[in-house]
């Protein structure tokens, strides 16, 4: 092959390359129920109704789809069941113009009707979203969080798998959460048994720091301290978890529904000074000074926001970090170790061998990408205190409401939507300064 040929070759060979790979981002993206201009309501008990999961779930959809237009209504309501969401759904669902309606309902379902029947009842409630042209989809229940592993006979067993077949039956996107949580609670309950008397004891020494025998529980807890892996709870009660359990079944339930786990990445060679490569991301200003290396980048998308009283969940559950593939790779690195700071803002110290094997900056847990994310879930959240404000007056305008609560009623959807392009505004992509300097110690 004359050489030419062979540069020819080489590029379209390349080029294939590059297209292929768009090609799957792309259709990961398609895969997920999400599309642009959608509203999507979510319907659930109270576990819905904790603006814990479902906020998760939607920041990460801002974070992940800045380039989108969509917004999330939460529609959970304590110990609702699916004949009662039927019963509401005309002031609680429908007047919001849905064009997609998750449901994640079962747990009060469970003691009420058999499993044929509450695949009965579904249907039903599959049928009134498609009335209002809106796209079902289904959702598990969540575990319940009693170190129980999983039984024969299980009730909410029984419905995720019948509400698999169901899903597959009328072509409807699916998420089990159960499965893959009943096993890891499980499993995790004892250190979180621990978790729980570490807590205790922290407290009980600070209300009474000469309590007897107190420098022995200073010398457990210190031991504790140490430990590379600390336990875990999930917070709340069996029933409802807390923000570390919640954050579990937010990442179970994105990942059943196959959201993009990729947020962009890029390969730098720090001895050429040079971009080798980039995926949803854009670098420029690229400099080297001595063993320090320097550059500007901006992504298209964020990581999942993580908020910091549910963090300890990512230790638990590799889906979370999978959900967060925001990687940075650099070769030809001189130093051991590098502190990394992005705007001036130290947020880790890395190895070279481990930025040459790719490092995922998508758990930094400071910095101004980590802030951003936060502010996404502030929003969200506050967004959420206006829309439960709105469906306390949807539902009195359902049962001949006055004028005055008519006006309300539009007032609030206008401040609702004002509050959503907030959060959009929150995530869009912005550059930022990034710079590795030779550090002598890494993080702990």
């Amino acid at each position: 092959m004359k050489i030419y040929e062979l540069k020819k070759w080489m590029t379209g060979l390349i080029g294939g390359m590059a297209l292929s790979l768009g090609f799957f981002v792309a259709q990961a993206q398609s895969e997920f129920p999400l599309k642009d201009g959608d509203t999507w309501v979510m319907v659930g008990d109270s576990i819905t109704a904790q603006h814990l999961h479902s906020n998760y779930f939607e920041a990460f959809c801002y974070a992940r789809f800045p380039k989108m237009t969509f917004c999330f209504r939460n529609s959970g309501v304590g110990g609702d069941t699916i004949p009662t969401v039927m019963d509401r759904f005309a002031w609680d669902v429908a007047p919001w113009n849905p064009t997609v309606v998750s449901v994640e309902l079962g747990m009060n379902d469970q003691g009420r009707f058999a499993t044929d029947k509450f695949i009965e009842n579904m249907s039903g409630l599959i049928g009134k979203i498609r009335s209002v042209n809106a796209r079902p989809v289904l959702l598990s229940s969540s575990p319940v969080n009693n170190g129980s592993p999983l039984a024969k006979g299980n009730r909410l067993k029984e419905y995720a798998d019948a509400l698999k077949t169901l899903s597959e039956k009328e072509k409807i996107p699916y998420a089990d959460q159960f499965t893959p949580l009943v096993g890891l609670w499980a499993q995790n309950k004892p250190m979180e048994n621990v978790a729980i008397t570490l807590i205790s004891l922290k407290g009980l020494l600070a209300a009474q720091p000469n309590l007897a025998g107190a420098e022995h529980l200073k010398e457990f807890l210190e031991v504790w301290n140490k430990m590379e892996k600390q336990p875990v709870s999930m917070m709340g009660d069996p029933v409802h978890p807390g923000p570390t359990g919640q954050l579990t079944m937010a990442a179970a339930l994105l990942t059943g529904l196959k959201a993009p786990g990729l947020v962009s990445r890029s390969t730098v060679d720090a001895k050429a000074g040079a971009v080798k490569d980039s995926v949803q991301c854009n670098l420029e200003n690229i400099k080297t000074a001595g063993d320090t290396l320097s550059f500007d980048r901006l992504d298209e998308a964020l990581p999942f926001p993580i908020p910091d009283d549910a963090r300890p969940a990512v230790t638990v559950l590799d889906d979370i970090a999978n959900l967060s593939q925001y990687t940075l790779t650099v070769s030809g690195l001189k130093t051991d170790n590098y502190d990394v700071t992005i705007d001036g803002i130290k947020v880790a110290t890395i190895s070279s061998d481990e930025l040459a094997n790719g490092w995922n900056m998508g758990l930094l847990a400071k910095g101004p990408v980590a802030d951003q994310c936060r502010t996404i879930l502030q929003l969200v959240g506050a967004k959420e205190g206006v829309v439960a404000q709105w469906r306390g007056v949807s539902r009195a305008v359902a049962s001949n409401g006055t004028k005055e609560q008519k006006d309300q009623l539009a007032k609030l959807t206008d401040q609702v939507r004002e509050a959503d392009g907030k959060i959009r505004e929150a995530a869009k992509p912005r550059s930022h300064h990034f710079e590795l300097v030779p550090g002598k110690t890494m993080n702990p």
